[in-house]
């Protein structure tokens, strides 16, 4: 094994520890309450959509369930996907913007097969921040999965100086997630239809975090 190999093993188990004891100090809740739970439990799978600076809470939250996480294969992404493997997690390398058709729908294939759900940060990997990439609306097309808008609340959090600003919560803060209507992509597409989904997916992302600010005041 050698040098790099080492220092992405121990990122893994050590970021992947750090999450789980950071989160066990938090109150969280889901709203509504057990959502993916029970979307599992009835045999169905969706494309779990939310933003790149949010993406710690779901990490943890949905962790030891029937989820594949889609990481994208820069250099960075070696580390997150040690973190979400070790967490429990199933990974797909790859990204749904570049590689071109054929590496998607290899991708596709593989998730269908699995029958496993799909989590997905649209904005990630590298922005910008809070604009919605057409790869998630191609997955939603390929799998005829819905697109499920998740939205994360944080009552306290530090925030880093990266593009996406990534949010860190603080010990035995409050957190909470929001699941938004299921947006469902027909099977066949124009160009033209693919941007009207990216952009609803953005939009409804955007008014489900205006809604959660709205709420967690009567928390």
């Amino acid at each position: 094994m050698n040098i790099e190999k080492i220092k992405y093993f121990l990122v893994g188990i050590f970021g992947s520890f750090i999450i789980r004891f950071l989160f066990s100090t938090m109150s969280i809740k889901e709203i509504p309450d057990g959502y993916s739970q029970n979307l599992e439990r009835q045999g169905k799978h969706a494309i779990y959509a939310f933003w790149h600076a949010h993406m710690l809470l779901p990490a943890y939250v949905g962790r030891q369930r029937n989820v594949k996480v889609l990481i994208s294969q820069h250099r960075d992404g070696e580390y997150i996907a040690q973190i979400v493997q070790k967490l429990g997690y199933s990974v797909a390398r790859g990204s749904t913007t570049r590689g071109g058709a054929k590496a998607l729908l290899k991708m596709i294939k593989k998730i269908k097969e699995e029958s496993i759900s799909l989590a997905i940060t649209p904005d990630g990997p590298k922005g910008p921040r809070f604009i919605a990439q057409s790869g998630a609306i191609l997955l939603g097309q390929k799998t005829q999965y819905p697109i499920i808008p998740v939205m994360i609340y944080l009552a306290k959090y530090w925030e880093l100086p990266s593009w996406d600003r990534f949010c860190i919560p603080k010990p035995f803060s409050k957190a909470r997630i929001f699941y938004g209507n299921p947006i469902m992509v027909p099977p066949k597409l124009e160009k033209s239809d693919v941007e009207e989904y990216r952009v609803s997916l953005e939009r409804a992302l955007v008014k489900l975090g205006n809604e959660a600010e709205r709420m967690v005041d009567d928390m």
